[in-house]
């Protein structure tokens, strides 16, 4: 019976599917590469890092702040297109819900009447690994 305790639980991992991402059949996950971040919303170009875990990437400025994006893909075939989605103050919990600050014009009681319009790329980032 303790044979049995010990292979169910490694027979449970093995079978467990990886959801790491990976770059030339590598696991990256949990390393802080060199990088540079565009951002479609502003069209801002930024030099970062960014680390990877399981489908995510975490990008670092150089003035400290960060933000968390949604990948596109979890294996990376072209270092100078990794996409992702995720808002500034948004942190993704899976493909469809985020939690964080919505950052907008009328968080402070703006009350324009004026219809905003919405940049459909608004959130959208791509990655260039340096």
């Amino acid at each position: 019976m303790k044979v049995l305790g010990l292979v169910l639980p490694v027979l449970l991992l093995l079978g467990t599917p990886a959801i790491a991402v990976e770059f030339k059949g590598q696991n990256i996950d949990g390393q802080k590469l060199p990088a540079r971040a565009y951002y479609y919303a502003t069209g801002g170009v930024y030099k970062v890092q960014v680390s990877f875990h399981n489908k995510r990437a975490t990008i670092y400025f150089d003035d400290g702040n960060q933000t968390t994006i949604q990948l596109n893909q979890q294996v990376i075939t072209d270092s100078n297109n990794i996409e992702g989605f995720g808002k500034l103050g948004q942190y993704p919990l899976n493909r469809t819900f985020s939690v964080g600050l919505v950052y907008d014009n009328n968080w402070l009681g703006n009350s324009d009447n004026q219809l905003q319009q919405s940049n459909p790329l608004d959130g959208l980032w791509k990655i260039s690994l340096e």
